[in-house]
């Protein structure tokens, strides 16, 4: 029996040339770990795409959404870790500092709608030509932290919105164009991406443990969902030890 099992990615598979249902993924294994044990906040990119390629079937895992690779993520916390997580925060209600959980598994799931197609054609307001826009990639976050890495690059938030731009031009051409945009026109690339964000939606609503009280929550991403240690693996399998 095959330890892969079919997902169903937020993205619908809209952007990709691949059927959905030929797309599968397995729950973390030991050998997975040498590869998440090591990952941090500046390598993050080249490692987990390493996880990536061994647990997904089906796709290029560099063509992936950077919304489908969030949605793996939470998908593999839940599958290989645990499905609950715990939370510290401030309860806006008697200010008390608590820890609350977090059930993975009934957070909402934001989808990118059904007619969504790439490149997507966006007007923009000031220039007042259209220009071609495509999501985010994980190839797309690789080639942005390689650049970003360079010291004698300070126009990373240029060649990030530059890789989004559909076009025939050099990527160093692309920025050269939008550097001469006005902020507006800027903006409203930027909206695309924000308006076309989809994966987990990590909001929830959460009760005070001491006050019993409920408010909203935006859980924070945290890379111990990748790998719980210290406190967190302490959490998740404590008990009975």
């Amino acid at each position: 029996m095959s330890e892969f099992l079919p997902i169903n990615l937020p993205s619908k598979c809209l952007t990709y040339d691949v059927n959905p249902e030929d797309i599968t993924i397995r729950p973390y294994q030991a050998k997975d770990e040498i590869f998440l044990a090591e990952i941090n906040p500046i390598n993050l990119e080249s490692k987990y795409l390493q996880v990536l390629q061994n647990v997904i079937q089906g796709i290029d895992a560099k063509k992936l959404t950077l919304g489908d690779r969030f949605y793996i993520m939470i998908w593999e916390c839940m599958n290989s870790y645990t499905e609950v997580i715990k939370v510290k925060m401030v309860c806006s209600h008697c200010l008390r500092d608590v820890q609350v959980e977090v059930d993975l598994t009934k957070l909402n799931l934001i989808e990118l709608p059904d007619d969504f197609q790439q490149p997507y054609s966006v007007k923009l307001p000031v220039a007042g030509k259209e220009i071609k826009l495509r999501l985010f990639t994980v190839a797309d976050e690789l080639e942005i932290e390689r650049y970003e890495s360079n010291p004698n690059h300070e126009d990373g938030h240029l060649f990030r919105f530059a890789k989004s731009i559909v076009s025939d031009m050099d990527v160093m051409d692309r920025m050269n164009q939008l550097s001469k945009l006005k902020a507006k026109d800027l903006a409203k690339i930027r909206w695309f991406h924000q308006k076309f964000v989809h994966g987990p939606d990590m909001r929830t609503t959460v009760q005070c443990p001491v006050c019993k009280k409920e408010e909203d929550l935006e859980v924070p991403f945290r890379l111990d969902y990748l790998y719980p240690d210290g406190e967190a693996l302490g959490d998740a399998f404590g008990e009975g030890i």
